[in-house]
């Protein structure tokens, strides 16, 4: 490298006197140039640390327990869900060590006229229960964990986990026939929170990620809860010993955690800021958007939305047309089989017959009942997500005005929901897979 020449270092000297380096927007080093004695004219970087040692405490356990590039990495509702979630997972965790005291009483630990063949006999049965109880559930319920997976995520923990310990408490006070159905119901709603619960998670970590990094937030939540369970097994390990044969303080701190559970996982529900629309959150935005002219931002939305009841009218997204009133078939045979310039024509009818409100289009039979109680939607194979998206817009507005809406109204609902920051899929709104077709068109 050549030597350079006086003026050279002066002026580098002068120009970058010095340097700061930050690590995720954090001022981190700081560098400077300076001519050591002797030297042959060359410059020497020096380094020194911007943080203090707290600062290089926190960055270190922000290092282990959260994503990388935390706080830009993740969603706003980041930190808030997962202080609520950290409480929440702390009093469960403590709840199960009581019951687990239960359970092994139950099964014989500490009774002489117990045997290991009984006791093993009803594991294994406590277990083959819980295995069906998760393979039904994951049939039943498992498209609709996406599209309400704040609901299914508070049912998991409020609904279910709950009774859980409740059931493993109270089965030393009965008769040791009793214990097998008691620990059967218990491993079946424990199983079922196992799906909801873990489902869900994954939807929600899955909004928690924006720079498609899952697999690290995924893996942070991981050993987040890795360390609520570090800190209640140390905390079990002194409650234990106090509680043991002391029912009424067992059931006073069942209770406690019970409370706190509840209240920090509704609080963690309450939390989330979803920017897809499932039917309560389209509804919230329609009626918003009919009142006022514009939609809900989404934190709005979000707010508003209930988590255990529901208001949204919308029912059968994608039902076989079976399912249609019987009263308008013959309307609808006559739209499937209409030719291109009958269904243009089509498509401008509105009618109301025997209690139905029909709108018709070559993609798309939307049908609302006359009180918006109930309402179908049957989709044309080969309709766009836009065109569907439309198509459960207008039923919803329907349900609040009692008419349908124009081609600006719809286009206005479209640009206001895209400008809020809404995404505009509809693979949350729990549309069917049922499709129709002329059967002229299949030859």
């Amino acid at each position: 490298m050549p030597k350079q020449s006086a003026s050279q270092i002066e002026a580098i000297e002068h120009q970058q006197q010095n340097i700061v380096e930050t690590y995720n927007g954090e001022p981190v080093h700081e560098y400077s140039f300076a001519r050591p004695r002797g030297d042959d004219g060359r410059l020497a970087l020096r380094k020194n640390s911007l943080r203090k040692r707290v600062h290089s405490v926190r960055a270190f356990f922000a290092e282990v327990f959260l994503p990388q590039g935390y706080p830009s990495t993740v969603s706003a509702d980041y930190l808030d869900y997962q202080l609520y979630d950290t409480l929440q997972a702390f009093a469960s965790s403590l709840n199960g060590t009581l019951a687990t005291l239960a359970v092994l009483k139950g099964v014989g630990v500490g009774n002489e006229q117990a045997t290991v063949l009984a006791a093993a006999l009803t594991w294994i049965l406590k277990d083959g229960v819980g295995m069906l109880a998760r393979i039904a559930f994951a049939w039943a319920k498992g498209t609709r964990l996406d599209s309400d997976c704040k609901r299914w995520h508070y049912i998991a923990f409020f609904g279910l986990i709950t009774p859980i310990p409740f059931y493993d408490l109270i089965n030393p006070h009965f008769p040791s026939a009793c214990f097998a159905p008691f620990a059967c119901v218990a491993s079946l709603l424990r199983s079922i929170v196992g799906v909801a619960g873990g489902a869900t998670r994954m939807a929600i970590i899955r909004h928690q990620a924006r720079r498609d990094n899952l697999a690290d937030v995924a893996a942070k939540d991981g050993s987040q809860e890795t360390l609520v369970n570090v800190l209640s097994l140390l905390c079990s390990l002194v409650l234990l010993p106090q509680v043991e044969g002391r029912p009424f303080t067992i059931w006073a701190l069942f209770l406690l955690f019970t409370a706190v559970h509840l209240f920090a996982n509704y609080r963690a529900v309450k939390c989330i800021q979803l920017e897809t629309l499932n039917p309560n959150r389209l509804t919230l935005a329609v009626r918003h958007f009919v009142e006022y002219g514009t939609v809900p931002s989404v934190a709005e939305c979000n707010r508003e939305e209930p988590i255990l009841g529901t208001f949204a009218v919308l029912r059968h997204f994608g039902c076989p047309l079976a399912q249609l009133p019987a009263n308008i078939g013959p309307l609808v045979a006559k739209t499937i089989n209409a030719s291109p310039q009958t269904a243009v024509t089509t498509a401008e009818v509105l009618l109301g017959q025997d209690g139905f409100a029909c709108k018709l289009s070559p993609a798309t039979i939307c049908v609302v009942e006359s009180k918006c109680i109930d309402s179908w939607l049957a989709i044309a194979e080969g309709a766009s997500d836009s065109e569907i998206f439309d198509a459960l817009f207008k039923m919803a507005f329907y349900a609040e005005v009692k008419r349908w809406p124009n081609g600006l109204e719809v286009s206005k609902f479209r640009h206001e929901m895209a400008t809020m920051g809404w995404s505009l899929q509809i693979n949350q709104l729990d549309v069917d897979e049922w499709r129709y077709r002329s059967r002229e068109k299949w030859t």
